[in-house]
């Protein structure tokens, strides 16, 4: 159960694409298969605890107009040389690309309008009402935005040399957990819905990325990946106390994302079975606190794989009763370093039931984001530039026939044909 190296992801390749769009719009509107395989569930891990020490949280002064570039340079105002970008299989990189095709469909909407660079990381608000997103429309760097679902008005939140990407909003709508690399390494930080108070969460050696808020919003699982961990590194899931700044290891996994089911500890993920592969699936694990200071992570099951295509970026609904995510048909074969594959958003149970495909396969459809209203928003570069759409996730985009049933088990085959 081990992810890519260390030297594969510095190597870097796939696209930059807003960190977890990854991928060129190849194979577009192309009729391709994915097939998903029986569901296969692991026995409970023990977990270990993470000895680096966290940041109880140092909050960095924020006037209204003071950009962060002058705020991150410090006494010395020298420039700490910045992580490189994470793509949608943990890769480390440096490329963007080409926008994709145009395609229009009557259940799709689009809320964000990009002319130059692009817009990634949507992440709607619990009252569905606005959203956070990362983008790269008037420079080099990703910054977070906010706007209303319904306006295309956006205020710019962060304003900086430094890539901000990743925005989570808490369930409250009173915070902000975003991934940030201006101190150098990619770390996690908090900040008000404003913008103010910005408040460094996790510190040290290792690069931090993708917070995830608990039902609660007392506690954070993000990814973290130790320098200098060389051939052995892996992506490992790390849960952090927002009030006590305790910090524990729940075992292997990349871009987790915490249901807001507040009966039980559930976090999804996405996991590769071998080191230095794409294919990854899509697992669920359980978290079980008891009196002493490990947290396991039990009840680790594999709720999605597939045959031919990788599945990424797991998004729960609000109910914590079905998930969407993202699938890249055939995420080796590469054309220039990008992924030729077909590229489609999926709505599941959470027990691996039910599957259904939401996009029509034209263009690039990567990140979801489950909202209260079941609308799933994902970024698109259907428009000429990767920019924010959504669609109703109760309508599958081809109808399934009997043999290929929408409802089928979670422990059967099932063959999905767009």
């Amino acid at each position: 159960m081990t992810e890519l190296t260390v030297q594969e992801w510095r190597r870097g390749f796939g696209r930059y694409g807003g960190w977890l769009v990854a991928l060129a719009a190849g194979a577009t509107g192309c009729s391709m298969s994915m097939t998903l395989a029986p569901a296969v569930s692991t026995s409970p891990n023990g977990s270990t605890t993470k000895s680096s020490p966290v940041a109880a949280g140092k909050a960095i002064a924020k006037p209204e107009f003071l950009s962060d570039s002058v705020i991150d340079s410090g006494p010395s105002n020298s420039i700490v040389p910045k992580a490189p970008v994470v793509n949608v299989f943990g890769e480390f990189n440096r490329t963007r690309k080409s926008a994709g095709m145009l395609a229009a469909d009557l259940a799709l909407r689009q809320h964000t309008f990009v002319d130059s660079g692009f817009d990634a990381d949507v992440h709607v608000d619990p009252s569905g009402k606005w959203m956070a997103y990362a983008s790269a429309r008037d420079a080099e760097a990703t910054q977070i935005y906010t706007r209303r679902v319904d306006s295309t008005a956006a205020v710019q939140l962060t304003n900086g040399v430094a890539d901000d990407a990743q925005p989570c909003i808490s369930p409250d709508g009173k915070r902000i957990a975003f991934s940030s690399n201006r101190n150098g390494k990619w770390h996690v930080y908090m900040m008000n819905p404003d913008g103010r108070n910005i408040l460094q969460i996790t510190n040290g050696d290792s690069n931090d990325m993708h917070p995830s808020f608990s039902p609660d919003g007392t506690r954070l699982v993000y990814s973290s990946l130790a320098d200098g961990s060389g051939a052995g590194g892996l992506w490992q899931m790390q849960v952090i106390d927002l009030v006590s700044s305790q910090q524990k290891s729940i075992g292997p996994g990349l871009f987790p994302a915490w249901s807001p089911d507040k009966s039980r500890d559930v976090i999804a993920f996405q996991k590769t079975r071998a080191r230095g592969s794409r294919w990854f699936s899509l697992w669920t694990c359980e978290l079980s606190n008891g009196e002493s200071e490990q947290t396991e992570a039990g009840k680790v099951t594999e709720i999605a794989v597939s045959a031919n295509a990788a599945l990424v970026s797991p998004s729960w609904s609000s109910d914590g009763k079905h998930l969407a995510f993202a699938s890249i048909v055939e995420p080796a074969q590469t054309r220039n370093g990008k992924p030729q594959g077909q590229q489609d958003i999926w709505a599941i149970d959470a027990d691996g039931s039910n599957r259904r495909r939401l996009t029509d396969g034209t263009a690039t459809n990567l990140t979801p984001c489950w909202a209260v209203d079941n609308r799933v928003y994902f970024v698109s570069d259907r428009s000429g530039h990767e920019s924010i759409w959504s669609l109703p996730s109760l309508n599958p985009a081809t109808p399934q026939t009997k043999e290929s049933d929408s409802t089928t088990a979670a422990n059967e085959s099932a063959e999905l044909k767009p």
